[in-house]
């Protein structure tokens, strides 16, 4: 008797291990349809995140601007305040797919295989740095939602030169070869190239000083 009771629950036991087994097995995570990498495009005090998603086939995810009103839950991608940069606009991203559910009466708007985000900034430290932000997602296929998840990211960003910043655009802004800058110093542009000019020394001399050295060299 006593060895047919440790029988029948030893196959109880099994019986629950198999069954919570298949359970786990069976269940799905988001983490496991979509894959993200975050990076940086840079120059000089303009910079892009960049995060490249990737879903798994027939999953998707819905676009970060959702028109008002929209039930589904948007993508985000938020970074952290920091008095090292400000945000310059919001989420960029490409046109989502747009699909309307009879069923859900309602029109969706969401990226599916491989996308790109961008979140644009300016840099204002002349120190490098480290972005933190979150990217936060709902994932479905065409029969159902897994649950929100949000994953967390940093990149590095390169410090500027704000006096070098406020040259280059002086340059970039320019409408004759001629330029000032704050502190009085002069620029002048000679062959596609700008140069101070010395004190005590006018603009129109040192443009052509510049020429004749340059014509030498030739």
């Amino acid at each position: 008797m006593r060895s047919n009771i440790l029988r029948n629950f030893g196959a109880i036991i099994c019986v629950a291990i198999l069954s919570i087994s298949n359970s786990f097995g069976q269940m799905e995570f988001p983490e496991d349809k979509v894959n993200w990498k975050f990076t940086i495009e840079q120059e000089g005090d303009e910079a892009y995140i960049i995060g490249t998603i990737t879903m798994v086939e027939h999953w998707h995810i819905y676009a970060a601007n959702l028109p008002e009103g929209a039930f589904s839950i948007p993508t985000t991608l938020k970074l952290n305040k920091s008095s090292k940069f400000k945000t310059v606009g919001g989420v960029i991203e490409p046109k989502p797919t747009h699909f309307y559910d009879d069923i859900a009466e309602e029109d969706l708007y969401y990226h599916s295989n491989k996308i790109v985000m961008k979140r644009k900034i300016k840099v204002l430290s002349e120190e490098d740095f480290e972005i933190s932000g979150e990217f936060g997602f709902q994932t479905c296929d065409d029969d159902h939602c897994l649950q929100p998840y949000t994953a967390t990211f940093k990149v590095k960003v390169k410090g500027v030169d704000k006096k070098a910043e406020e040259t280059k655009s002086l340059f970039e802004n320019a409408k004759g070869d001629e330029v000032k800058d704050e502190a009085g110093q002069i620029y002048v542009k000679v062959d596609d190239e700008w140069h101070p000019v010395p004190k005590g020394n006018s603009a129109a001399f040192y443009k052509k000083y510049l020429t004749l050295i340059g014509n030498d060299e030739k």
